[in-house]
C-alpha cells in the first residue's frame, strides 16, 4: 500500500518537475516574442515617434527595418551562446539570454523620443534590437535543447512544439493588451505614452523566468565536455552535420517567413494596406494567438502518436500554400474583421500543423554534444535572412508592386523550398536521443 502511494507521488513529481521544466525553457521565447508582437502592433506609432518624416510609409519602413536589425545579431548570439550551451549547460546559457533580454526590453520601454533626443533615440532603439537579438539567437537552441532532453523519451515532439506555442501565447498575450491599450485610451494618449505599457510589462516577466530557471536541473557532469576549447564543437558540427546543418536551415525558413507575416505583420498590414483601424486589426493577432497556442500543442502530440516529424509538415505547409493566394485576394477585397479573422486563422492551423513538428526534427537531427550549437545556427539564420526580413520585405513588395497580394507570394515561395529541404531530411521520431 505504501509503496502504491509512494509511486504515485513519485510519478505527481515528475509530472511538475516536467511541467516546470517546460515551463522554465519556454519563457525567454514567451518574452522576445511577446515584444515583437506589441513592437509589430505599434510599428506604425513607434515610426512616427522615432524616425518622423513627410511620408508615413517612409517612417514605417524605417520602424521595420528596425525590427528587422535585431536579427543582425543572432547568427554572432547563435554561436557563442550555443557554443556556451553544449559546454556549460543549458541551464546556464538560458540565465544568461533572458537577463539579457529583459534589459533590452526595458530600453525600449523607457526611450525618449526623437523630439525629445534626436537622433540618439532611433539609434538606442536599434542597439535595444541588436541585444535582443544575440541574447534570443543563443535563447532558441538551449531551451529548445531542454525541452527535449529533460522529459524523456516519450512524447519529444509534445515537448518540443510548446516552444512554438508559446509564440502563439505571446501573441495573444501581445495583442490582448495592445487592443485593451487601443480601445480604452484616447489616440493622443496611445502616442504619447500607451505604447510603453506593454514593453513595461515584458520586462517584469523576466524575474518569473529567472526563479523558474534557477529550479532547471542542472547538466549532468561531463555532458558537454569538449576538451575545453569551443573549437571542437564547432569542428564538429561543420565536419560532420554541415549537410543536416543546411537542411534544417532552409526548413525553418518557411516557418520563420509564415510566423512574422501571418502573425505578427498582419495586424501592421491590416493597418497600413488594408485601411482598418488599429483596434479591429489588432483583434486579428488575438485570434492569431489563440489558433498557435491551442494547435501547436494538439500537433506536436499528433507527431508522437503517428510517429512522423516529416509527415505533418509536408501536410501542412502545402496545404498553406494553397490557401495563401486565395485568402489574401479575398482579405484585399474585403477588408473587413469578418472576412480577416477566420482567413487568418485557418492559414495559422495548416501552418501550425506544418511547424509544430519542425522543432523535435531539429534537435533530433543533432546529436547531444553540438545540439544546441547545431539548431541556434541553423534558426538564427534562417530567421535573420528570412524571418527578420520578411516585414521589410513584405512593406517594400507592396509598395513596388502595387499588389496587395505581394506578401502571399513571398511566402509561399519560403514554404516550397522548405518543404524541399524536409523532404531531404531523415525521419527522427523513432531515433533515441542521446
Amino acid at each position: 500500500m505504501n509503496t502504491t502511494t509512494d509511486a504515485s507521488h513519485a510519478a505527481g513529481a515528475a509530472r511538475i518537475s516536467h511541467r516546470g521544466a517546460i515551463a522554465a525553457a519556454v519563457i525567454g521565447n514567451w518574452l522576445e516574442f511577446f515584444d515583437f508582437t506589441v513592437y509589430g502592433f505599434f510599428a506604425v506609432i513607434i515610426g512616427r515617434l522615432f524616425f518622423p518624416s513627410a511620408d508615413p510609409t517612409t517612417s514605417l519602413l524605417l520602424s521595420v527595418a528596425t525590427f528587422a536589425a535585431g536579427f543582425i545579431t543572432r547568427p554572432l548570439g547563435s554561436v557563442m551562446l550555443g557554443v556556451y550551451a553544449d559546454r556549460k549547460g543549458r541551464k546556464a546559457a538560458l540565465n544568461v539570454t533572458i537577463m539579457l533580454m529583459a534589459a533590452s526590453t526595458g530600453l525600449i520601454a523607457i526611450m525618449p523620443t526623437y523630439a525629445q533626443i534626436g537622433l540618439a533615440a532611433p539609434l538606442l532603439i536599434v542597439l535595444a534590437r541588436l541585444v535582443q537579438g544575440f541574447s534570443q539567437g543563443g535563447e532558441f537552441g538551449a531551451a529548445t535543447s531542454a525541452l527535449l532532453e529533460q522529459g524523456g523519451g516519450s512524447r519529444r515532439g509534445f515537448r518540443a512544439s510548446w516552444q512554438l506555442a508559446t509564440q502563439g501565447g505571446a501573441a495573444l498575450m501581445g495583442a490582448g493588451i495592445a487592443a485593451l491599450l487601443a480601445a480604452v485610451l484616447s489616440k493622443e494618449a496611445l502616442e504619447s505614452w500607451g505604447w510603453r505599457v506593454p514593453f513595461l510589462i515584458g520586462v517584469g516577466i523576466a524575474p518569473v523566468g529567472i526563479f523558474l530557471r534557477r529550479r532547471l536541473a542542472d547538466d549532468p557532469v561531463g555532458a558537454h565536455s569538449h576538451h575545453g576549447i569551443e573549437r571542437g564543437v564547432l569542428h564538429e558540427l561543420f565536419s560532420k552535420h554541415l549537410r543536416t546543418l543546411l537542411l534544417i536551415t532552409l526548413a525553418v525558413m518557411g516557418g520563420t517567413v509564415s510566423t512574422y507575416i501571418l502573425t505578427f505583420y498582419m495586424p501592421t498590414y491590416a493597418i497600413h494596406t488594408l485601411g482598418m483601424p488599429m483596434s479591429l486589426s489588432m483583434l486579428v493577432g488575438v485570434a492569431s494567438g489563440c489558433v498557435v497556442l491551442v494547435m501547436c500543442p494538439v500537433f506536436g502530440l499528433l507527431s508522437d502518436r503517428i510517429r512522423s516529424r516529416k509527415l505533418p509538415i509536408l501536410i501542412g505547409r502545402g496545404v498553406l500554400v494553397l490557401l495563401l493566394f486565395p485568402a489574401f485576394m479575398l482579405m484585399a477585397r474585403f477588408p473587413r474583421l469578418s472576412v480577416i479573422m477566420p482567413l487568418t486563422s485557418l492559414m495559422l492551423v495548416f501552418y501550425s500543423m506544418g511547424s509544430a513538428s519542425e522543432f523535435a526534427l531539429m534537435c533530433e537531427s543533432f546529436p547531444r554534444r553540438v545540439r544546441a550549437t547545431g539548431i541556434s545556427i541553423a534558426y538564427a539564420l534562417s530567421v535573420c535572412v528570412f524571418g527578420g526580413t520578411a516585414q521589410l520585405v513584405a512593406t517594400w513588395l507592396v509598395r513596388v508592386t502595387g499588389s496587395k497580394l505581394a506578401p502571399a507570394g513571398y511566402v509561399a515561395a519560403c514554404v516550397v523550398v522548405s518543404l524541399i529541404a524536409v523532404s531531404m531530411l531523415k525521419e527522427t521520431a523513432d531515433q533515441p536521443l542521446d
